[in-house]
């Protein structure tokens, strides 16, 4: 018959764990490392949603002009410090119904953002046909033409290069980054 000598094993001898001070400075490294990634996400956030209210923006012009094209009627956009509104010609009353339907109900994003508008000037085009004189600032014809325009969306929560849409009158409407100087 065979006997097994026992041995004890001492954990004091050769075998090392982890200090309290090593584990703190692990979890405070990689709660640094953490913090550092989700802040730059939080940037890349809200440019993507600056960029995608500057092509929702492009499109829906491009809508309305599409509207005003199958319709036969003029359209208009009102770029103010309330927002973008789109407004049909009313050639029974002879004023500019706002649209209140999907495409073109102002965004919410519209607060958030403030324009700067050059378009070409047409003094005596269309001042009979609004009885109030508040014409669109873009009018959208119904030849599927527009007045030239050039809008800089620039944000005004953070610094950030301004996007820039813009027409010659019979273009689509065009959308680029415009870098500071």
């Amino acid at each position: 018959m065979r006997t097994f000598a026992s041995k004890t094993y001492s954990l004091t001898r050769g075998a090392r764990g982890f200090t309290l001070i090593e584990i703190l400075v692990v979890v405070l490294v990689v709660s640094i490392l953490m913090g550092v990634v989700v802040a730059s996400f939080g940037g890349t956030d809200r440019e993507q949603t600056f960029r995608g209210y500057a092509e929702r923006l492009a499109l829906r012009i491009e809508m309305a002009r599409d509207r005003a094209l199958q319709s036969n009627r003029e359209w208009g956009v009102y770029l103010g410090d309330d927002g973008v509104y789109f407004a049909e010609f009313d050639e029974i009353n002879g004023d500019w119904v706002q649209r209140a339907d999907k495409p073109f109900r102002p965004d919410d994003f519209d607060s958030r953002v403030e324009f700067d508008v050059e378009v070409e000037e047409f003094d005596d085009l269309l001042n009979e046909s609004s009885k109030e004189g508040a014409l669109p600032t873009i009018i959208l014809f119904s030849s599927g033409e527009t007045t030239p325009f050039k809008i800089m969306l620039e944000a005004k929560d953070w610094e950030t290069w301004p996007w820039v849409l813009e027409s010659d009158g019979f273009t689509r409407t065009s959308i680029n980054r415009k870098e500071l100087l």
